[in-house]
């Protein structure tokens, strides 16, 4: 069969990467990683404190503010470094602010299934336990990709997966318990 040859192994690999909308040159490095797990977080655990008292929109506004502020606090200190001295200050400063630039990204995906899911059902709790589960395989997705080009073996891209998705599934637990 055509695709089974070893050409067929780096689309397999992919598959997960396009299916979530990833290009290649986005999320490359580790640290851009980082940022989307660390963005994932951030915009999963504003959204289940902002459900608790808020509409839709309430929902969607915290997760974004609080998301670009998190950015915003990061880049500032990279900013910082970079700016405080030595030769090429400015193109530092450019290229430290265009970093971390997945931390916001990784928030879109969550917050369209909330927004897709609380629309059609009219109901903002199912919506953001949607979004929720949407995170957490996401977060389980960031985790693996991350072992894996990390050099770490299968199962232990797996596990590093499993780990990853377990903040998600912590988030989800404590939504759950406060609502």
């Amino acid at each position: 069969m055509a695709s089974d040859g070893p050409a067929a192994a780096p689309a397999r690999r992919h598959l997960l990467g396009r299916f979530l909308g990833w290009q290649r040159r986005r999320w490359s490095s580790s640290r851009e990683l980082a940022h989307a797990i660390h963005g994932t977080v951030v915009g999963a655990a504003a959204m289940a404190a902002a459900s608790l008292h808020g509409t839709m929109q309430d929902v969607v506004v915290t997760v974004l503010v609080t998301v670009v502020v998190y950015w915003a606090a990061e880049r500032y200190a990279q900013v910082l470094g970079a700016a405080v001295s030595g030769p090429q200050r400015r193109a530092r400063v450019r290229a430290a602010l265009r970093q971390g630039r997945p931390m916001i990204e990784s928030a879109y995906t969550p917050l369209a299934v909330l927004l897709v899911v609380g629309t059609l059902t009219g109901n903002l709790r199912t919506g953001v336990l949607s979004a929720l589960i949407t995170a957490t395989l996401l977060l389980g997705a960031l985790g693996h990709v991350a072992a894996r080009r990390a050099g770490t073996s299968t199962t232990g891209a797996i596990g590093w997966g499993a780990v990853s998705a377990s903040l998600g599934m912590v988030i989800i637990l404590l939504k759950l318990a406060l609502h």
